[in-house]
């Protein structure tokens, strides 16, 4: 679980063009406002962008701080909108009202001074507006950056934004020891009935192309959320100790990215045969490709957040054929603490408990020398999915977890202005509560399950994510279920340390040494 960045990655690879209007330009001149006053912004686009009418989504945000990329993000809320378009035809503008857009924070009069102004449009459902869109070339669009004066929610200029650079296709650089694998996956082809594919980064110890009659165990990466081949790859190799710890081994750092945000390799009805895509389709190829042991219990698991729970979802379900999972802040493992819910509950709120107070992250707090901070609201956390529409977080959690509505996206669990939660939502989720699924596990599973549980979490976690960790850790000590469960008096969301890394491998090892024996 981690926001979303939208616009970090645009800016590093598309040019921004900023126009500056001078501070002592007329202010008198209030423009593209309606005569109650409302914010409005009018767009076109550019015959680059398409010949033929479009549908899609625009987000249009603006930030205060003219230094900084315009990025909707929950750690430094600033003013954002969002709109649909259908059916828009080149050479026609569309006229965002921004008192009556989706919005992400403040009220409009609440504009007041010099902003930067920037929008990002996504053309089509099959791409993640905030985050995927940079890696799929031709579903986007964006203006450029512009700097403009606002006067309590007015203008002093007209702002027309244009629609006309597409980023180019993402550079994977591969080299001696990292490889870059794409497979076209048969099965998600016939699910969504387009051409779809497997991504993954895989990275080969030194001695590999040394000793050619060597073979490695298997560590399989599910980075956290936002995490991707295309970036922070040096990240990933240092986050889990690569090289230098341990053992050699071959990682397998794999995208679990999709269009509806991260599928975590469990099947669903939104995002389809995932489970069977990972052992059927992406499993066989690098054992096929690589010089791989063929033995599970020389294959492992790691990821942190989003995926540390896909570690911990393959590895519950399919015992027998991994080493082990080691998953740092795992997403919700207990539904009965999702988020600070318990979504079971008759009269299950997201946003209010049951006298009405606002539920609060209280680790999450922007600004942390603030002693009047109480943490950011859940439904503030909620604020990115209501302005993407599709494809964050909650929308994410819906996507696994939810059925799916015929002809349309997943069901969702609460009511993102209110907060209430379905109740015939919630009861369809339990089939992918961890905690639930330890309970009805047989004999020979929760056996096969002894000593390859590792979570590891901070006591203090941003999102709270500790409190699900402690419930989970109280079913498997009821089901004897011998787990390796760490919470570390710490504040913050990332546990990977040093001494983790080097316990992690040390652990490893020693399952691999016991195999040896």
């Amino acid at each position: 679980m981690k926001p979303a960045k939208t616009f970090l990655l645009l800016t590093a690879l598309l040019l921004q063009n900023i126009f500056l209007f001078p501070q002592t330009g007329d202010k008198t001149q209030l423009a593209l406002t309606d005569q109650s006053g409302n914010l409005r912004v009018r767009f076109s686009y550019s015959g680059n962008v398409s010949q033929v009418p479009i549908n899609g989504r625009i987000i249009v945000g603006f930030q205060k701080d003219l230094r900084k990329s315009v990025n909707p993000d929950i750690f430094d809320p600033q003013p954002a909108f969002a709109m649909d378009v259908k059916d828009w035809k080149p050479g026609e503008t569309v006229v965002m009202d921004c008192f009556n857009a989706v919005r992400q924070k403040h009220e409009l009069d609440a504009l007041d001074g010099w902003y930067a102004v920037q929008a990002i449009m996504v053309t089509g459902h099959n791409t993640r507006i905030l985050t995927d869109a940079i890696f799929r070339q031709g579903d986007i669009a964006v203006t450029n950056k512009n700097i403009v004066y606002v006067d309590k929610g007015k203008m002093c200029m007209p702002l027309d934004l244009l629609f006309n650079l597409t980023p180019g296709p993402p550079v994977f650089k591969e080299t001696e020891t990292v490889r870059k694998v794409s497979i076209r996956s048969e099965l998600l082809t016939q699910f969504y009935g387009e051409e779809d594919s497997l991504l993954a980064a895989v990275i080969l110890p030194a001695s590999y192309q040394k000793d050619e009659d060597r073979v490695y165990p298997t560590v399989y990466i599910f980075g956290g959320w936002g995490a991707s081949i295309y970036s922070g790859l040096g990240f990933q190799q240092k986050r889990y100790g690569m090289s230098g710890y341990g053992n050699e081994k071959i990682f397998v750092i794999v995208n679990h990215e999709c269009r509806s945000g991260f599928h975590n390799f469990c099947s669903s009805e939104t995002n389809g045969p995932r489970e069977e895509t990972f052992f059927g389709e992406l499993l066989p190829y690098i054992e096929k490709e690589y010089r791989v042991n063929r033995d599970p219990r020389t294959r492992f698991l790691a990821g942190q957040s989003s995926g540390a729970w896909a570690a911990l979802w393959l590895l519950v379900n399919y015992p027998d054929r991994f080493g082990g999972a080691y998953a740092g802040s795992p997403d919700p493992v207990d539904f009965t603490e999702f988020v600070g819910t318990n979504i079971y509950e008759d009269g299950a709120n997201m946003y209010f408990d049951r006298e009405g107070v606002e539920k609060r992250l209280p680790n999450l707090r922007i600004n942390q020398s603030d002693s009047t901070d109480r943490g950011l609201a859940v439904r503030d956390l909620v604020a990115i999915d209501r302005l993407a529409g599709w494809g964050e977080q909650m929308y994410s959690f819906d996507a696994t977890f939810s059925r799916c509505i015929p002809g349309g996206g997943p069901t969702h669990l609460f009511d993102w202005e209110t907060g209430v939660v379905d109740p015939s939502v919630a009861a369809t989720w339990d089939s992918y509560d961890l905690s639930l699924k330890i309970t009805h596990l047989d004999k020979y599973h929760k056996q096969a399950l002894q000593s390859k549980i590792h979570i590891y979490v901070n006591e203090y976690d941003l999102f709270d994510l500790d409190e699900a960790v402690k419930c989970f850790r109280d079913i498997l000590d009821r089901e004897r279920i011998d787990a390796d469960i760490q919470l570390f008096p710490s504040t913050g969301h990332d546990v990977w340390t040093d001494d983790l890394r080097k316990e992690m491998h040390h652990r490893m090892d020693s399952t691999l040494k016991a195999i040896e024996q």
